[in-house]
């Protein structure tokens, strides 16, 4: 019996683990389905290529077929074992826009989440290697540090970018969005800082009020008189056992499998449920709708050169990178301590646009297919991705069947708003122009997509639709709020239910300007503090 049982752990459930045990008064119980990810392929920042393909690290999750998308199933990787996509993810540092969260408090029911409130958390969650500002914290648990700047090709982005009219922006988290720049990332001394890094120490693990339990799949919430009273888990070897919570049993299974517990637990639409044969414990219809993504196009182009430009897999650069491999093992540094994807920056697909609705990450490689396009990356060339911050277009996440095993349905329904499409179209054509800016110009070679021959808004509508991906930031199947279809309260608490929340992504009411780990970080962060306050 413990006081609270954490389900899931990912950003989110690491970071609960550690404040709801911190102060001693607490018995914590933390369930992750995956491992402890104690492996260099996870804490090294360039093996975030090779995990897009690793099972033991990754769900390695398929949409349904998308009709809005020629009918391709989407990957949909997310991280697995302790971490989760933290442990696999890029780790850039993004918060979003300060009016996102002004949104969610003043327009979306999250009463308390105004950028003003949750400033203090991201500040505190933080150790910023810069030094502490009015924006930035000291001394948090997650390093956040500046990019490592090995490959010199990086900064002809931002000075195309400056050509183009865009303003350098040195810290995307400050005052000012729009721009481009170096990204931050949470890396600590050349490895990974991932939320189990940061938050789950060797200390923090051996605390006697805290037990971590791995290969534990969650199957079932239990019930007493509409109260959480426990978990039920299946062990490797698919026994079953349950813990029980006396206080909160607390989801943080991530967008995607938060809400499939839910279900799998009488907790959703009445009509789906029954549809699968479920006991219906609570009526609650917002579970799993209001998935959002960010939707993510590239524009590739390949290089006329191979030296002292942009990366490829060939006999030069392995040659000239080798000495810089050899440094990792011993030092953390070289190559190895980056993925490389440094730069990048915000801008508006128009100007009557209230804040920028689009980003860029630039690659000095040619990354296609989420790195799975081994073909492209032979050639030497580079790409900038596209993303889409605040997409119109809603999906759902539903049952497959009733086996906790399997992966639940996901429908994330991209490009299904007219405007989507059309403000990517807009992002492609100033993409295309940057991308032959005259600080490329010694390097340019044939573009690869959209290609040409691709220039008119229908060509250019039909190459987004055949390949636009998105950039792993699913949130909203539980969203907070007070309407209808909310899941949670502002204090996280399941509607309608007892001893019940959820935090991770999946209470974002909607998509930030951003990268939504440190977001996600932020949340657990104020989250913990609020049901401390509930139990003290």
């Amino acid at each position: 019996m413990f006081d609270f049982v954490i389900v899931g752990g990912g950003s989110a459930g690491c970071v609960l683990a550690n404040r709801l045990s911190e102060n001693g008064l607490f018995s914590v119980c933390l369930l992750e389905a995956g491992s402890d990810n104690n492996s260099p392929l996870v804490s090294t920042p360039l093996a975030t290529m090779a995990l897009m393909f690793t099972k033991k690290y990754n769900w390695l999750f398929d949409s349904t077929p998308q009709k809005t998308q020629q009918n391709r199933e989407i990957y949909c990787p997310r991280g697995k074992g302790l971490g989760g996509s933290s442990a696999m993810n890029g780790m850039i540092y993004i918060r979003g826009h300060d009016k996102d969260y002004d949104r969610w408090e003043k327009e979306e029911g999250a009463k308390g989440w105004s950028f003003k409130e949750v400033l203090p958390y991201f500040k505190r969650s933080q150790h910023q290697e810069r030094g502490e500002t009015n924006r930035h914290g000291v001394n948090g648990p997650l390093n956040v540090s500046n990019p490592s700047r090995l490959v010199k090709f990086n900064k002809r982005f931002i000075q195309a970018g400056k050509e183009m009219g865009y303003s350098y922006n040195e810290d995307f988290n400050g005052d000012t969005q729009e721009g481009v720049g170096e990204y931050q990332f949470t890396i600590k001394k050349g490895k990974r800082h991932s939320a189990a890094a940061a938050y789950l120490t060797k200390p923090i693990k051996k605390r006697p009020n805290l037990t971590i339990i791995t290969h534990a799949h969650a199957s079932q919430i239990e019930w007493q008189d509409g109260r959480a009273v426990g978990v039920t888990y299946l062990d490797k070897e698919q026994t079953q056992h349950r813990v029980n919570a006396k206080k909160e049993v607390i989801l943080s299974l991530g967008t995607f499998n938060s809400p499939q517990l839910l279900m799998l637990s009488g907790v959703g639409p009445k009509k789906e449920l029954e549809e699968k044969g479920i006991k219906v414990n609570h009526h609650l219809p917002g579970v799993g709708k209001n998935l959002q993504e960010h939707v993510d196009i590239m524009v590739m182009r390949n290089a006329s050169k191979k030296i002292g430009g942009p990366m490829g897999i060939n006999l030069y650069q392995a040659i000239h990178d080798f000495p810089s491999y050899l440094k990792y093992p011993l030092f953390s540094k070289g190559m190895p301590q980056s993925h490389h994807a440094e730069t990048g920056g915000f801008f508006k697909s128009s100007d009557d646009k209230p804040l920028p609705d689009l980003q860029w990450t630039f690659s000095p490689a040619k990354l296609n297919d989420h790195g799975r396009d081994i073909k492209a990356l032979i050639k030497t060339g580079y790409s900038a991705h596209i993303t889409l911050l605040r997409p119109k277009s809603r999906g759902e996440i539903t049952l497959k069947s009733t086996s906790p095993l399997d992966a639940p349905n996901i429908d994330l329904n991209m490009l299904s708003h007219p405007e989507d499409v059309n403000d990517l179209i807009s992002g492609l054509k100033k993409t295309r122009a940057l991308m032959t800016a005259p600080a490329f110009e010694d390097y340019l070679s044939d573009e690869v997509y959209p290609g040409a021959g691709c220039e008119s808004d229908a060509a250019l509508e039909e190459y987004v639709r055949r390949k636009a991906n998105h950039i792993y930031h699913p949130i909203g199947t539980c969203k907070m709020g007070d309407d209808h279809m909310a899941v949670v309260d502002s204090e996280l608490k399941v509607h309608g239910l007892q001893g019940l929340r959820v935090v991770d992504a999946s209470v974002m009411p909607s998509l930030i300007g951003g990268n939504t780990n440190a977001p996600t970080i932020m949340i657990a962060e104020k989250a913990s503090d609020i049901i401390l306050q509930d139990h003290a």
